[in-house]
């Protein structure tokens, strides 16, 4: 199977459009139609429909398109390590965070990095840790950050760290000026927190319960982004690591108290890969600064 044909039909998969694949790729529109006539030839079978709408995949179609990103980002993998044979030290590294450590321990991490190699790239996207299981298994993505990530015996975890969690409001909130507070200060609060499947959460109702605390959120909401525009308008509370909002406190917009010592476990944050896929330069390059990073927030 050619390459190049692969990847001009993930591209056409991906947008449905051959025009629009055809802009994203630099190419014109004949070109990836031939490209896509071999494929359908080598395989006996058609793989998209054209209409009146677009383009549609057929069975076959979708067969090959949830293959193809897959087998291209193993070719990917392959060819840095060709390159790191050369010397070259080029290549992508796919990370897959939680959205909680981007601006505070990711971000200063790769801007390092970036300098240090400026030959490298990097895909990230914000997912939660069932998700970034997930991706590190089937080749989505080459590192995983997470709060409190799940054991397993595939899932490697390099390297942890701890983070206090602090509750967090506007400025002008009744518990802005409490030294500390306690969980049972919440329990009457609107608490805008990430639904069960994230870890923090998970950890926050344990101990809720092991206080015999009751908390009720009002807005479920898994963005940072959006849990923080609910505090900074007023109407909601919550609890995060104060890296989360460093940026948000030292311009006045929010507020962050420290819960009293022993109400909720410090936030685990595990830095994992999947244990069976070889490194490239570039993964082993950004896994050590990382781990480096985590090690100095403390083991956990």
């Amino acid at each position: 199977m050619h390459w190049r044909a692969l990847r001009y039909f993930d591209t056409v998969a991906r947008c449905r459009s051959l025009r629009q694949a055809a802009a994203q790729l630099h190419i014109a529109p004949t070109a990836i139609s031939r490209q896509i006539d071999l494929l359908e030839h080598q395989l006996g079978a058609p793989l998209i429909e054209r209409g009146p709408n677009g383009i549609s995949l057929t069975a076959a179609g979708e067969l090959l398109a949830a293959q193809a990103q897959r087998t291209l980002r193993d070719l990917e993998r392959v060819q840095e390590h060709i390159h790191d044979l050369k010397g070259l030290r080029t290549g992508r590294v796919s990370l897959q965070v939680a959205e909680g450590v981007v601006a505070g321990l990711l971000t200063p991490a790769l801007a390092q990095l970036s300098r240090q190699h400026p030959r490298l790239d990097f895909d990230i996207h914000i997912a939660s840790a069932g998700q970034i299981v997930e991706a590190l298994r089937c080749g989505d993505a080459d590192i995983g950050l997470a709060f409190f990530m799940p054991r397993h015996d595939d899932i490697l975890t390099l390297a942890s760290g701890t983070l206090e969690h602090h509750v967090v409001m506007a400025p002008d909130h009744p518990l802005a000026a409490a030294r500390t507070l306690r969980l049972a200060d919440l329990a009457e609060q609107p608490l805008a927190l990430p639904d069960t499947r994230y870890g923090v959460r998970q950890a926050l109702d344990a101990a809720a319960r092991q206080q015999g605390v009751r908390l009720t959120p009002t807005f479920h909401a898994a963005s940072l982004e959006t849990q923080k525009a609910l505090a900074m308008a007023g109407v909601a509370v919550l609890v995060l690591p104060p890296m989360a909002v460093a940026r948000e406190c030292r311009a006045g917009q929010l507020v962050g108290v420290p819960l009293q010592h022993g109400e909720l476990p410090g936030a685990r944050v595990d830095l994992c890969l999947y244990r069976h896929r070889q490194r490239s330069f570039a993964t082993e390059a950004c896994l050590s600064l990382l781990a480096e990073t985590l090690n100095g927030l403390g083991a956990g």
